[in-house]
Parts: structure tokens; sequence; C-alpha cells
């Protein structure tokens, strides 16, 4: 998908601006080199990966090995500590085994979902509105995560006008599977630049719909002893869009309710922390709320079709 090096020749530009005296990007020059070699890496990875599958359709085997690999020698360089509702994992293994089962999942359910037109970047570009307030202050202006945001929105910019309903143009597996990367990689790097441990379970914050959509649609389809790599029409998107919201409707409306579960998370740990609920209560709640509303929706959709029948 021709963002993905776009975005990487923005990334390159910013860094060889920021060696320039007296440069806006002069302050996070720094900071970008620390991380660009993981950037790189892993958008040029499964951005190859994903276009090799458009091409020749490698088999699930095949590419969930090298997704694997590719993973596991990521996360051993990357040499971060992960945790879970605060605890940290410190074996080794463990952590290596938790991180490269996150981002093999994380990037496959990202291109799972990539079946609507401007579906996967609306969803990214409201779920990103909460990255500052939920991960870390160097999602802020005038910082280097900032910066990178900025540089992934201009370089999709042409791609939203083309992938607008009913789309001329499509972000296929080179796509999809890069920005799922970008996705996960974004607040990984910046645990790493903060000097940060990095909380898996905040992950669900930023991207509600995607995990529960994707994560029940994956149960369901094995439930049925169908193969979750098949293409299908089974997720809830995919359902909306027979309905009068559309495609444009079920984008932009699937897109800002990932917006709510951020919200509930910064009113309740920074906004008035004076409740003093505890993290793992608090993603159980908003996790059932998410889950109690799409099952709903689910079911109101099966009975109105049967209705109809």
């Amino acid at each position: 998908m021709v963002f993905l090096p776009l975005f990487l020749c923005f990334l390159l530009w910013v860094t060889y601006s920021g060696q320039t005296k007296g440069s806006p990007f002069e302050s996070i020059h720094f900071q970008l080199l620390s991380i660009l070699p993981f950037l790189i890496s892993g958008v040029v990875f499964f951005g190859l990966l994903g276009f090799a599958d458009d091409l020749i359709s490698l088999s699930p085997n095949i590419r969930l090995g090298l997704e694997l690999l590719f993973a596991g020698f990521w996360f051993y360089h990357l040499n971060i500590t992960p945790t879970i509702f605060h605890y940290a994992i410190e074996n080794r293994v463990i952590s290596l085994s938790v991180s490269i089962f996150l981002m093999v999942f994380i990037v496959n359910l990202v291109n799972f979902m990539d079946g609507l037109d401007l579906y996967l970047v609306t969803s990214f570009f409201f779920s990103s509105l909460s990255f500052g307030f939920i991960l870390s202050e160097l999602f802020f202006p005038n910082s280097v995560f900032f910066v990178i945001l900025v540089c992934l929105f201009l370089a999709l910019f042409g791609f939203i006008f083309y992938n607008s309903p009913k789309a001329k143009l499509f972000m296929g597996d080179s796509g999809s599977l890069g920005l799922g990367f970008i996705i996960l990689s974004l607040p990984l790097l910046s645990a790493k630049t903060d000097q940060t441990q990095f909380d898996i379970s905040l992950l669900f914050y930023l991207f509600p719909i995607f995990w529960v959509d994707g994560i029940f649609t994956i149960l369901l389809r094995s439930w049925q002893k169908k193969h979750i790599f098949q293409a299908h029409r089974e997720h809830l998107y995919q359902h909306l869009t027979d309905t009068s919201l559309g495609k444009t409707g079920t984008c932009f409306v699937l897109s800002l309710l990932n917006l709510p579960a951020g919200g509930i998370y910064i009113y309740f740990r920074f906004l008035n922390p004076s409740l003093k609920i505890s993290h793992p209560i608090l993603l159980l709640g908003t996790l059932t709320g998410y889950l109690f509303v799409y099952l709903l929706i689910r079911l109101g959709l099966k009975t109105g079709r049967k209705n109809l029948a």
C-alpha cells in the first residue's frame, strides 16, 4: 500500500531536518533516532509480507511463522518489561512470549477488520485522540510521537480521499498489516522512550470496538469450526452496512464508538480519582458495557433479518 513508503519518507525527512540547528524538529531528533530502527523495520517487514500475500496468497502457516520470527527478533532487541494491571512480567521468557503473541494477534486482528472502506483509518484517527491521556505525554504536541502521528495522517490523506465509499483504492494486506504494526508499536515505543512500563490492559481503551468485534467473531467462527483466516461477512460492521446506515454511516458510527472507553478511563483515573476504582474493575466494567451493547446490536440485526424473511 502506497501510504507506507510515503510515511517512511516523511519520517526520514523529519529525521534529516532535525539535524539542522534551529529546525522545529531539533528537540525531538535524538528521541526519533532511538526508535527509528524499530519503527522502520516493522513497517517494512509487515508491508512486504502483506504485499507478498496480496500477490501470491501465502499459506497462513508460512505467514504466521514469519510473523512470529520477526516479533521475537523485534521484542528481543526492544527489551521492555510489559505489565498486566500494573503487575510486571519480570520473567524474560514469559514476557517475550506474551509480547510476541500480542504483536501477532493485534496485527492480524487489524487485518481481519479491514473489510470496510475507510474503517481502519477513521478508527485509528479517533482512537489516537486518547493516546496522550492514556499512554504517555509524548503523544502531545511538540513531541516525537505527535510528529509521527502527523506524518502518518499526512501519508494517509490521499488514501482517505480515494478509499471513501465507494472506494477506488483499497488498503490490502500490505497496508492493513503495516498499519496494525504501527498501532501496536507506538504505545510500546513510547513506553521505552518514556522509561515507563507498558501495560497491556490499556490497549483495550484505545480500540474497544476492534477488540470486542474481532475477538467475538474469531471465537464464533472457531466454535462453528470455520477457518478464521478465510474471508467472510460475519463482523458487526459487515452486517451494519446492509442497514440504513450504509457504508459511510457504519464507518463513522463504529469509529466514534471507540471514544467512550477512553473517556471513561480518563474520567475515573485522572478527573475523578477519589472514587478509587481499581484498574481491573474499571476494565471489566467497561468491557462488560461494550459487550452488552455489542450483543444487543447483533441480536437486533439477527431478529430483524428473521422478521424480514
